[in-house]
């Protein structure tokens, strides 16, 4: 048989695989080269029709005048209309510092005029067979509002005013198009963590909530430029706030419908400063679960995860354990943070010796969660345990494989770190990594290690073994 005697649903199936993937990409977008797409488009006429519904299955909103005159010569193609399944959105020039004059930022940004780009968005009444959008923001952000703020990234006021643009322009489809298909998967990407009341309270955000089965975040934090240093900032209200937001306005009116949800941070997330607080946490229809930089450190953390039966696939991106943990100035009372299942040590562990210093070890392992996730979800098909970008597996968690378990699962918590969560790939750092206390009156020499500390070496081989029989699980699930 020659190829131009294959049906149509098997040469479609070959044509879909001619994309390459692009993973070079950091803090843009992650894209996919369409150069082969292309080029199979010039073999025949089947041809160019298969490839062209690949090709133009998503379309792309760049910044700019050059973005908006393709974006609109596209759309006013019927043949690529009626092709296009998925939308993405870029809210601003990239790299924004580079942004030019041509694309009318500063108005934008000043005074709420971007009429280029308005108009757009307003076009995507006319893209019938929409099911999924993408919104693509920086990763870096400002509010303007802190001594030391970032004066790079892209301000608030113009995030605020794309997030009600995009929505805007997705409930008026709805309205105006009552034979489209309905939107039913939202990624947002880089949302600042920044609670904005008037929009997650207006009919749009409503409007687009209410039709959604997949929702797919990946939460952005603005970093301080203390000394020159780039950090996330322990201390910003918005650390404190934004994950009970998270859950009450995001998550709880459609929990019900749900059935694919990826929840990413950049920064360490689940237990302090802010809390996610997943009593009555509830999805009875989910079946996929992404869960990004997600800190475990109580034994019944992630029995919420547990208790989604209907779940086929987790996925643990970048996700640790927090097993050692010191809390200064009075902020575990000021975070509500509680010390069940964490071990106390005496004033001057690990040369901590601050009269306001409480030190704490957590003796949860990975271990202890893969035999959890095994026992508790039996029928689970796939299971992901991978550290990677962020970017990368939001946009392709197809490609994330299962890691060893090693030093970088397991973090410290430092509240003399402007970060807290303490990341380090090649050694564990916490005070000076002896339990052994020193004394009340010891000069400071707290953060000079007076040993090797490696949880993640000490668990290694009960964690190793546990991964390997929850991925062999969920294979024998597979083959059923």
């Amino acid at each position: 048989m020659e190829l131009k005697d294959f049906p149509n649903e098997t040469l479609d199936l070959i044509i879909s695989h001619l994309f390459e993937f692009a993973a070079e990409y950091e803090e843009s977008e992650v894209d996919q080269n369409p150069e082969h797409l292309a080029n199979a488009r010039l073999v025949c006429r089947q041809w160019n029709e298969l490839a062209s519904r690949h090709l133009f299955s998503s379309v792309h909103l760049h910044h700019g005048s050059e973005g908006f005159k393709k974006w609109n010569s596209m759309l006013d193609n019927e043949t690529i209309r009626s092709s296009v399944r998925g939308v993405h959105i870029d809210s601003s020039p990239l790299p924004f510092e580079d942004r030019n004059d041509e694309c009318d930022w500063d108005l934008w940004e000043d005074e709420g005029e971007y009429p280029e780009f308005l108009d757009s968005l307003d076009r995507m009444s006319e893209l019938q067979n929409v099911t999924s959008l993408v919104l693509h923001f920086g990763r870096e952000c400002r509010t303007g509002e802190y001594e030391y703020d970032s004066e790079r990234g892209e301000p608030l006021s113009t995030r605020k005013r794309t997030l009600h643009a995009v929505f805007h322009a997705m409930a008026k489809r709805k309205n105006d198009s009552p034979g489209a298909a309905a939107i039913r998967s939202l990624t947002i990407e880089n949302l600042q963590n920044f609670i904005l009341d008037d929009f997650t309270s207006s009919d749009e955000f409503q409007q687009v909530m209410q039709g959604l089965k997949g929702l797919h975040v990946l939460v952005a934090d603005e970093e301080n430029t203390l000394d020159g240093e780039r950090e996330a900032d322990l201390y910003r209200p918005e650390r404190r706030n934004f994950e009970p937001h998270l859950r009450q306005v995001w998550l709880d009116p459609i929990a019900e419908q749900l059935t694919s949800l990826s929840l990413l941070f950049h920064c360490g997330w689940g237990v302090m400063p802010g809390k996610f607080d997943t009593r009555d946490l509830n999805f009875p229809n989910l079946r996929t679960l992404h869960l990004g930089s997600y800190i475990i450190a109580r034994h019944n953390q992630l029995d919420w995860v547990l208790r989604q039966k209907t779940l086929q696939t987790l996925r643990l991106d970048r996700c640790a354990i927090a097993s050692h943990l010191r809390i200064g100035g009075g902020h575990r009372q000021l975070w509500d943070v509680q010390d069940t299942d964490w071990t106390k040590h005496p004033r001057g562990a690990f040369g901590f010796n601050g009269e306001d210093d409480e030190i704490y070890t957590f003796e949860g392992t990975w271990a202890d969660v893969f035999n959890a996730i095994r026992g508790s979800l039996p029928d689970l098909l796939e299971f992901r345990f991978s550290r990677c970008s962020h970017t990368l597996f939001l946009w392709r968690p197809d490609l994330m494989d299962n890691e060893e378990p090693h030093l970088a699962r397991y973090f410290t918590f430092d509240t003399g770190d402007c970060s807290g969560w303490i990341d380090d790939e090649s050694h564990m750092t916490f005070g000076n990594n002896d339990p052994e206390p020193i004394g009340i009156d010891s000069a400071s020499t707290s953060y000079s290690k007076k040993r090797i500390l490696d949880r993640g070496a000490e668990t290694y081989e009960e964690d190793m073994r546990a991964l390997e029989n929850l991925v062999a699980s969920t294979r024998r699930n597979q083959s059923c």
